[in-house]
């Protein structure tokens, strides 16, 4: 997450407030969870996660891959939200794998947000049925993913069935059910 990421998906007055939060919760300590709000859990909890990444991310993968189902589901939600919000389902399909999306979806059910699961899961079918198989490798991928109708019309309904408190208060009280995956002791 890049200290620019605080314009879209942070209520931090700037940016600098925004990475100071994030190198705290890096340091994340499991007892602390209870006290964190709602709205701010999620940031907190996927900045420990992205705390674990080398400083290139070379090894986002081999970290995300290595987490317990819990921290999985919350860390996926959240990124691939933070893609559709951003650049919508052709964004988020050129950038990330469908193994991602699709765990975002689990990780919305697991909260209890089904919404969100849904249009994610009506994004997957279509990028399925389009035969592109793979993340984007060029500006004609992406393009070719950009111009697809249906895409357009799941990235609208994902921004208006997304609401940021009802997930973070979901996910709040998931997290602290698997309180012993998130954080350090």
């Amino acid at each position: 997450m890049s200290k620019f990421d605080f314009l879209n998906f942070s209520e931090q007055q700037d940016a600098e407030t925004f990475m100071q939060k994030q190198k705290e919760h890096a340091a994340l300590k499991r007892e602390s969870l209870d006290d964190i709000p709602g709205k701010e859990i999620v940031h907190a909890v996927t900045s420990w996660i992205e705390g674990k990444f080398d400083e290139d991310w070379r090894n986002m993968c081999e970290v995300i891959n290595s987490l317990p189902t819990p921290c999985l589901n919350i860390y996926c939600a959240d990124y691939v939200t933070k893609e559709v919000l951003n650049g919508g389902f052709a964004q988020a399909f050129f950038n990330t794998s469908r193994d991602y999306i699709g765990a975002a979806a689990e990780g919305f059910r697991a909260v209890g947000f089904s919404g969100p699961a849904d249009i994610i899961e009506k994004a997957l079918k279509i990028n399925f049925d389009s035969g592109k198989k793979v993340s984007g490798h060029g500006i004609e991928d992406f393009l070719a993913l950009a111009e697809n109708d249906e895409y357009s019309a799941l990235d609208e309904e994902f921004s208006e069935t997304f609401d940021a408190d009802k997930f973070g208060k979901l996910a709040k009280r998931y997290i602290l059910k698997y309180k012993k995956y998130f954080g350090e002791e």
